[in-house]
């Protein structure tokens, strides 16, 4: 019989030919301890994988059999597994041996042939198993993957983190990337899987907010608790529980306390999304970023607010002083995304139904990095056929390449900040680690042209050091 390991090459070939998915590292893991002997449970996995329970027995385990019962054609499960995979590999043997002295698996395997096609198998003209007929649903990249998107990338281990940290009375979780580089796409599955739990779910995104409000608190928390009543379901009755007297801050702690948490029966997750708008206003931010850390003191000492639960987002660093006992920085669970690795990139290839030679995928990192939404982009073209190899990589760094629009984008900012101009030319002009001033290099982080190193900055990819260097060189000095 053949070694796991051949087996599992066999189940994910099959399973990829039958739905277009591939198994990520859980679903491994977890097909693994369920081949053995002796079987591990699921909170035994979840445990020395540093995920909840929950996650892996209300949402990767029934996904991994529903995938396997579609791939084998009957209904798989823990208990089953092992032997579903070997009667197959069994099945498909008999068939790889003698095709004609059974015809009825001969067709099982191969679709429905012509009597005549059987001698084509025999003289090696078909395989074993032939793969089935896919077609590809590409998937336009966007800000935000889809909760139901095959081409998501699970963020190991952050998201079992995660769902950990919002389990717990007064979590708070915050997610910080440059942009595009798949905080909302983690946040709204967060979200999405608190909500199967039963738990209350709310949203607030900044950019939404009007401007005139960035620049008064008392309109910005009235702003903040009418937006949540209506998602709630409630009228906002925001003069029952405003007083002029106390101030916005305390009344805005009262409206959340006596009326919005007291309406709510679950806990209550709420995710504060491009929070950076606020950043951008130091006196504003500094007034609702001890406001978040005082509510999360509350949730140690009353039942009331132990049922909210914080995710904020965003992209700027928080360089405001604050007090480390009234920062909210230093609490709770600090994400911080990263680019894609060369493992979660090749994943990405195979779901984008792509053979890219080893050199060709080094190259492709060498360009953008890993940046989750380049990479999308680029295989998004490439799977569409509406671009070749050659094509993406002679023009890539081009006003009318594919990235033009990410290019234009930052280009445009930096040409209206003519600082940030200069102190980025320093960065591309050397190959070495650079140091600049803290707010520069906290804008160019959340643009995601640099790399922190330390105190520190780098190009963060070749795409940016070509596309950049010999425009902004020119423009500054006209």
């Amino acid at each position: 019989m053949k070694s796991f390991e051949e087996q599992l090459q066999i189940t994910e070939d099959l399973v990829f030919q039958k739905t277009g998915e591939h198994l990520n590292d859980l679903q491994r893991i977890i097909l693994h301890e369920s081949w053995q002997e002796t079987k591990k449970t699921y909170d035994q996995i979840a445990k020395e994988c540093g995920y909840s329970a929950n996650y892996i027995k209300q949402g990767v385990g029934p996904k991994l059999w529903k995938l396997l019962s579609k791939a084998f054609g009957e209904k798989v499960t823990k208990t089953n597994v092992r032997s579903a995979i070997e009667r197959y590999i069994l099945d498909a043997t008999k068939v790889d041996l003698d095709p004609l002295s059974n015809p009825d698996c001969f067709v099982d395997k191969l679709g429905d042939r012509n009597p005549q096609d059987r001698g084509k198998f025999s003289r090696g003209e078909f395989s074993p198993i032939q793969p089935q007929p896919f077609e590809l649903e590409l998937e336009w990249p966007q800000n935000s993957v889809p909760l139901d998107s095959p081409f998501y990338i699970e963020r190991v281990p952050y998201e079992s983190q995660c769902d950990r940290e919002i389990e717990k009375a007064g979590g708070f979780i915050r997610i910080k990337a440059p942009r595009q580089m798949g905080k909302s796409s983690m946040m709204n599955r967060i979200l999405a899987r608190a909500k199967q739990k039963g738990y209350t779910t709310g949203l607030l995104h900044f950019q939404q907010i009007e401007a005139t409000a960035l620049i008064d608190l008392n309109r910005l928390l009235r702003w903040f608790c009418s937006n949540l009543a209506l998602q709630l379901g409630l009228k906002p009755n925001l003069d029952t529980f405003w007083d002029e007297d106390l101030g916005s801050k305390m009344s805005c702690t009262l409206y959340l306390e006596a009326y919005l948490l007291n309406s709510i029966k679950t806990p209550f997750i709420l995710a504060l999304e491009e929070v950076n708008q606020i950043i951008e206003h130091p006196d504003l931010a500094k007034e609702f970023l001890t406001l978040l850390r005082f509510w999360y003191e509350r949730t140690k000492m009353d039942a009331t607010w132990q049922k909210l639960r914080l995710i904020m987002v965003h992209s700027t660093e928080i360089y405001i002083p604050l007090d480390i006992n009234q920062s909210p920085l230093n609490i709770g669970l600090r994400v911080e995304l990263e680019p894609f690795d060369i493992y979660q990139v090749s994943d990405l290839i195979r779901r984008h139904h792509l053979d890219l030679r080893t050199e060709q995928i080094d190259q492709l990192m060498e360009l953008v990095a890993g940046h989750p939404y380049l990479i999308r982009l680029s295989l998004y073209h490439l799977a569409k056929g509406d671009l070749s190899w050659r094509g993406l990589i002679e023009n890539a760094s081009t006003d009318s390449g594919i990235y033009g629009e990410v290019l234009h984008r930052n280009l445009r900012y930096l040409q209206q900040n003519s600082d940030l101009a200069r102190a980025f030319i320093r960065v591309l002009q050397t190959d070495d680690p650079i140091e600049l001033e803290q707010v520069e290099v906290f804008k160019l982080y959340s643009m995601g042209l640099v790399n922190l190193v330390g105190n520190q900055v780098t190009v963060s990819c070749d795409l940016y050091r070509q596309y950049f260097r010999d425009r902004l060189l020119s423009q500054l000095n006209q």
